[in-house]
């Protein structure tokens, strides 16, 4: 009988993240920030190992590789860091600027990577893991593992596309996928990035870049196309994909990284909402161009992609709807969060092992009974607890009801997108329900729209999918069909999109059979679904996390695990 191979997937950069596979297998994963309560925590993810040791009983010293995802990621001790990071690029002449200047770039390069590479395995071991066995990965290919080995259908051929802010000096790749291995064809240099360019404005119009620009993209559809098209011009001039469409070409003399105060000339007294529609339009442009050229160039029609700038799912929809592509999938929070993922299955396949890929995403903390009855216990008179016989009928009586339900139950979700396990649920067909959400606890931006959650059988209702493609994980748009009159609370206003949860059967049995209940009762197959947590928090973890944020809100109803909790007192 062979030995079980357990590895760790580690990323200690920002949104710092770690996972377990266990003989190829993806069992467990868990964001830092989840446990330390900073939203895109950076650093080693001490608390997340911890915890993944705990869970599965294991001694650190006999995992078989600890797989560290990039080669090189910048010392920060807290996120506002990453933020002040960007202010300094106003300030004079940065070290990479310098070294860029005196064409010693790829030495200065080579002399921080080695050196944090040290000081990063130094802290790894610290906590108990083999040194002998922590192996570092290529950023970009650790993007690219996470799309093919994760999302892959088959054994035939993908393009693989990765695209991202930068990593280990490369901002994008081209990949062929076929028969469990990955095999290059292109690069995009750091220098080069739409990322880069995507963030640089989110900082100048005032958003925290790495965490804002879905904001960006949000409001982009509330200005017209003749205010979005200047906008767009000058930052043509700033990056575009060549002639032929298979690479990109910086048009400053300057990497993207240090556009900032030339484009704070350009961009002089343009309006708020026209950057944000010129960002989106280049972005979409640009993108769309440099995919169909590498499918031409292969002849691959099938499209797997990842890394930060794939969360922009307004470019991913214009992407899928290109003629010439069959199928397209972007992996679940597909950040740097992720490559935790990509990090344990290029170990896999490194020994000639096939990973295994993605069924769910619901690999973190369960919210167990025990623990619910304790912390509501804590909570004293504050609250009223029930255990109902059918939970999922009580909670669709509730909403259709027009009450608004929080739900943390079973295992969290992974990633950027809640994914019905640390939820806000709601019933959708009353927009006001977005006034009601924002006032209780989202305080969200008033132009940002909230999402949609059906069964994946009932989404040709709701959506205009002609593709049929999946999107269990929220990373893809869709137009809405006539019948967005049930669900408009889940509907960008301006033109009419959404990005749904289309529910795989099996994924979630819970969740599952609350859309089920409240179809029965209102006919409707669509809820609201939107991340349970404090503005400014990240989504919360276990059920002391969910009951001080129902205390602390205006919310009034949770499902805890088992447990129907109702705040007394409240509106």
């Amino acid at each position: 009988m062979s030995e079980t191979r357990i590895d760790l997937g580690v990323f200690d950069g920002h949104n710092a993240a770690a996972c377990l596979s266990i003989d190829g297998r993806v069992v467990a994963a868990l964001q830092e920030e989840r446990l330390t309560r900073l939203k895109n925590d950076v650093g080693t993810p001490v608390r997340a190992i911890e915890w993944l040791a705990t869970e599965y009983e294991l001694d650190l010293s006999q995992i078989t590789q600890v797989a560290v995802a990039s080669r090189y990621v910048a010392r920060m001790e807290r996120p506002e860091d990453l933020l002040k990071g960007f202010d300094r690029r106003y300030e004079g002449t940065s070290r990479y600027r310098l070294a860029t200047w005196l064409g010693r770039q790829d030495r200065y390069r080579n002399w921080r990577t080695g050196s944090r590479i040290q000081q990063r395995t130094e802290t790894l071991t610290r906590l108990g893991l083999p040194r002998d066995r922590i192996q570092y990965y290529d950023h970009h290919e650790t993007h690219a593992a996470t799309a093919y080995h994760g999302l892959r259908q088959d054994d035939g051929d993908y393009l693989v596309i990765t695209l991202d802010g930068g990593g280990d000096g490369l901002s994008g790749s081209v990949w062929k996928g076929a028969g469990g291995q990955l095999h290059p064809l292109a690069q995009v240099s750091q220098r080069d990035s739409l990322g880069e360019l995507y963030a640089v404005v989110t900082h100048l119009l005032g958003f925290k870049p790495l965490e804002h620009e879905f904001k960006i993209m949000g409001m982009a559809p509330y200005a017209a196309d003749e205010y979005a098209e200047p906008v767009a011009a000058i930052l043509r001039r700033y990056l575009r994909v060549e002639r032929q469409g298979l690479r990109w070409i910086c048009g400053v003399r300057e990497p993207i990284a240090q556009v900032g105060r030339r484009l704070e000339k350009d961009l002089r007294r343009v309006r708020f909402d026209s950057i944000c529609a010129g960002l989106q339009k280049f972005t979409e442009e640009a993108m769309t161009q440099w995919v169909s050229a590498w499918i031409q160039e292969t002849g691959l029609r099938r499209v797997l992609v990842a890394g930060g700038v794939f969360m922009n799912v307004k470019a991913s929809k214009v992407i899928c709807e290109l003629p010439e592509v069959d199928f397209f999938a972007a992996f679940p929070s597909c950040g740097d969060e992720s490559l935790p993922f990509g990090a344990c299955y290029l170990a896999t396949a490194g020994r000639g092992v096939m990973p295994d890929g993605l069924t769910h995403a619901y690999l973190g903390p369960e919210v167990g009974l025990e623990e619910s009855r304790a912390v509501v216990a804590d909570a004293g008179e504050r609250v009223h607890v029930e255990e109902p016989g059918d939970m999922a009928d009580r909670v669709a009586e509730l909403l259709a009801d027009g009450q608004i339900v929080a739900r943390a139950s079973g295992k969290m979700e992974f990633g950027a997108r809640a994914l019905g396990s640390r939820s806000i649920l709601a019933d959708p067909i009353n927009q006001d329900v977005v006034r009601v959400i924002n006032r209780m606890i989202k305080k969200r931006d008033f132009w940002m729209p909230f999402a949609p959650v059906v069964r994946r059988q009932e989404a040709a209702a709701y959506f205009r999918n002609p593709k049929d493609l999946p999107s269990p994980y929220m990373m893809n748009t869709f137009d809405s069909t006539d019948r967005r009159t049930e669900f408009m609370a889940a509907v960008h206003n301006a033109d009419l999109t959404a990005r749904p949860q289309l529910l795989e059967d099996g994924q979630n049995p819970g969740y599952e059979a609350i859309l089920d209940r409240f179809a029965q009762r209102t006919g409707r197959h669509v809820l609201l679904n939107t991340s349970f947590n404090l503005h400014g928090e990240p989504v919360v973890s276990g059920a002391a996390d969910a009951v001080r944020v129902l205390l602390n809100s205006g919310l009034r109803y949770l499902v805890l695990g088992d447990l129907l909790v109702t705040k007394r007192g409240a509106p």
